[in-house]
């Protein structure tokens, strides 16, 4: 396993990670619920993307060679 495929899998976690956090939050819902909701959404979208963007550079890197 190389370095790549670690990142890829700490982003891959930390987007499962903010999904449930944002699953739980609606669950509790209330207040914190409405006001957190937007920023668990970016955590969870942006984890997704850095995700993409390194699972794409891995694709490249391995073309290359």
């Amino acid at each position: 396993m190389n370095g790549m495929t670690i990142l890829v899998l700490v982003a891959a976690a930390g987007a499962a990670v903010a999904l449930f956090n944002g699953i739980l939050s609606m669950a509790y819902g209330g207040e914190a619920d409405r006001q957190n909701s937007p920023k668990h959404m970016l955590k969870r979208v942006a984890w997704q993307g850095v995700a993409v963007v390194l699972v794409l550079v891995a694709l490249l890197i391995a073309n290359l060679t």
